[in-house]
């Protein structure tokens, strides 16, 4: 990585080629093509320099919020080291920090647990200081069991109120391989419906995708619907 103090060994390197024997004893003409030409080189090169220092790649904030069990660590983790977590252990409130995925930087957050009492302030203040929200839910409950598809809803409808724009939030039912669907647009269907005269039904019926967490190739293809790689 150049930084500054590269910058300024270069700027002293390119001056002293031009040493006072090689411009008396040139002709005038050359000696001042010579000189433009080394100078419009030099600020060339700072410019790169400074481009290139100045102007990192940009990089995506995310905020992933969910009930308990939804497989919101399980998804971080795929994200962050390409692992698949087998085993459950209940997430409280974790920091971690940024990393790559495919070449697309991931701002360091918080991996937050997803008690019954999810806390409004909190998924709020995530909600703004994030470029992409993603929320998940399990869908093998969300057909089953009717608390649960409650509980659902009322988070959904308060990241649709604080999130509208549908190009920031994504919905993702996980769990696909507890259920005894064998299709996930079947699953994605019966799901919109229940879903469909709900305020909030576009977290259903636009964005939201089926993945079964435990392979690796659905995983992808949820995270390529939502960073494109």
């Amino acid at each position: 990585m150049f930084n500054k103090k590269h910058e300024k060994m270069i700027l002293l390197d390119v001056p002293s080629i031009l040493n006072e024997d090689f411009i008396v004893n040139a002709e005038p003409m050359q000696g001042f093509l010579f000189t433009l030409l080394s100078i419009c080189g030099t600020i060339a090169l700072s410019g790169v320099i400074y481009g290139y220092a100045d102007n990192p790649s940009p990089s995506t904030k995310i905020c992933i919020l969910g009930q308990k069990g939804s497989g919101k660590t399980t998804f971080l983790n795929w994200l962050r080291n390409g692992t698949f977590t087998s085993t459950y252990s209940q997430t409280f409130d974790e920091r971690y920090a940024s990393f790559d995925y495919n070449g697309k930087k991931i701002e360091g957050g918080r991996d937050i647990g997803g008690g019954t009492d999810f806390v409004k302030d909190c998924y709020e203040d995530m909600i703004n200081q994030n470029d992409v929200c993603i929320f998940l839910f399990d869908a093998h409950k969300f057909i089953s069991d009717e608390v649960y598809r409650q509980g659902t809803w009322d988070r959904a409808a308060f990241i649709y109120s604080k999130c509208p724009d549908s190009n920031k939030r994504h919905t993702i039912g996980t769990h696909f391989d507890q259920t005894s669907y064998d299709n996930v647009n079947k699953l994605r269907e019966h799901i919109c419906d229940l879903s469909k005269h709900k305020c909030f039904a576009d977290m259903f019926l636009k964005s939201c995708t089926i993945v079964d967490l435990t392979k690796k190739e659905s995983f992808e293809d949820c995270a390529k619907r939502i960073f494109g790689v």
